[in-house]
């Protein structure tokens, strides 16, 4: 069961975008207009592809779990939970390492002991306890990784959900930085006003890849 139906979780939603910023500040009454797309300061900045690349890796990490569950379902309920621990650390150690491999090791091993069984033309009583026994661990299998296939969904999107209003917000600083230095009143979403001059996106999104 892998996790095929989240996608690349966007750091901006659209309802995000559509918004008038104003630049402070000024002591003349003149109005001058800039527009600038966010969603373009946002993902293509330092902070922004940062956010993409930890993503990706999360949703592979927990992809290639969900996988190895569907490929070897004769994991026992304390294979699943150590797996799950081990192969969700960001950096496990030496020893962690070579502990998720020595479990994965017995879990093909069962799993290619179950295919010999299903194939076996004659089986002895021990045989068939055991086939019965890899019976029941795949139909847990299957209820446990419907249930953190979800509990990854939801995972993912709060994270995020977290790290997109994080980076809309020092966007949004980034065009009242430069808005301001360059004298405009109001910046406008490109989204509201497609076809205006004196497009901020670039000044903005070095501005953001500046800050701190």
């Amino acid at each position: 069961m892998k996790i095929d139906k989240i996608s690349q979780i966007g750091w901006v939603a659209a309802a995000s975008l559509a918004g008038v910023w104003l630049a402070s500040g000024f002591q003349d009454t003149s109005t001058k207009l800039a527009v600038v797309d966010i969603a373009q300061v946002v993902e293509k900045s330092t902070h922004g592809k940062t956010n993409q690349d930890i993503f990706a890796k999360m949703k592979k990490n927990r992809e290639d779990l969900l996988q190895f569950i569907d490929d070897n379902r004769v994991l026992t309920q304390e294979q699943a939970i150590q797996l799950r621990t081990l192969w969700s650390k960001d950096n496990p150690t030496t020893d962690e390492k070579n502990q998720m491999e020595r479990i994965k090791a017995d879990v093909i091993a069962s799993n290619k002991k179950w295919t010999e069984l299903s194939g076996k033309p004659t089986l002895t009583a021990e045989d068939r306890t055991l086939l019965d026994e890899y019976a029941k661990r795949g139909q847990n299998m299957e209820l446990i990784a419907r249930k953190w296939y979800g509990d990854f969904t939801n995972e993912m999107q709060g994270w995020a959900d977290k790290q997109k209003v994080a980076s809309i917000e020092k966007a949004r600083t980034a065009i009242q930085t430069v808005a301001k230095a360059q004298g405009y009143t109001i910046v406008f979403e490109v989204g509201i006003a497609p076809y205006g001059a004196n497009d901020l996106t670039q000044p903005a999104l070095q501005a953001m890849n500046a800050a701190p």
